[in-house]
């Protein structure tokens, strides 16, 4: 279910028509004021504006924690933005759409980058970063092509598995809780011996039901905000990792 989302005129204009209905979507998050989960309360947008590019991020706070607003970053806090030391923050998700098993990237923060284009929306930094490491838009079919040498490896974490997503340098693309896997879903994983890896601009949460879950990709799809490869995935021994 989407929170109510409140945004101050200066950062709706600033956002444009697409970002600001995607701001109004998120379904769960956490307050960057005081770090606990975003609830049933309305939730305002934060948004960051470079000073020295055009680069910016979306956050969101608490109502009674900070009111919508325009921050300034610095040279610094852009350059952590786009390219985050530690990769970006994101949580994963879980599912199965048409029989295959799929992990789903959303993103807890947006990054952005101005289009390149005059009068034009802002481009998604992670969307950008995933077809510049060789990932494809996902069109209506909701599938993709193998991404060689990426791997996602999985073990039993008491009901949730852990995950960490390696691509081919060994650099961390992912690591934390996959909260509840569906059941079937390790099965699936392991007769196939790889997973269907998506980000971009989805909307929904890590809990969605299976038809939620395939309608929020669809969506994301159709308009063309979704990225997607086959990455190879399994536990730490199918990769002679200790």
């Amino acid at each position: 279910m989407a929170l109510a989302v409140r945004m101050s005129p200066d950062v709706e204009q600033a956002l444009g028509p697409q970002m600001a209905v995607q701001a109004r979507g998120i379904t769960e998050g956490t307050c960057i004021e005081c770090r606990k989960p975003l609830d049933s309360e309305p939730v305002n947008v934060v948004l960051g504006q470079s000073t020295v590019g055009a680069a910016g991020g979306i956050w969101f706070v608490h109502d009674r924690c900070a009111p919508s607003r325009i921050i300034e970053l610095t040279a610094e806090a852009t350059a952590a933005l786009v390219q985050p030391e530690d990769g970006y923050d994101m949580t994963m998700a879980a599912g199965i759409v048409d029989g295959s098993p799929v992990l789903v990237a959303r993103m807890v923060m947006t990054p952005f980058t101005d289009s390149g284009t005059h009068g034009s929306e802002p481009r998604n930094v992670f969307m950008q970063a995933l077809l510049e490491s060789g990932f494809h838009l996902v069109t209506a079919e909701l599938d993709a092509e193998p991404l060689p040498e990426w791997i996602a490896v999985f073990q039993p974490h008491g009901r949730d598995l852990q995950l960490v997503v390696l691509t081919p340098t060994g650099k961390r693309f992912y690591q934390g809780t996959l909260p509840r896997p569906p059941a079937g879903w390790v099965k699936a994983v392991l007769d196939r011996h790889q997973v269907l890896l998506l980000g971009g601009d989805i909307g929904g949460r890590h809990d969605d039901e299976p038809d939620q879950l395939r309608e929020g990709l669809a969506v994301a799809a159709s308009n063309g905000q979704l990225a997607g490869a086959r990455v190879a995935c399994g536990r730490p021994v199918d990769f002679g990792l200790a």
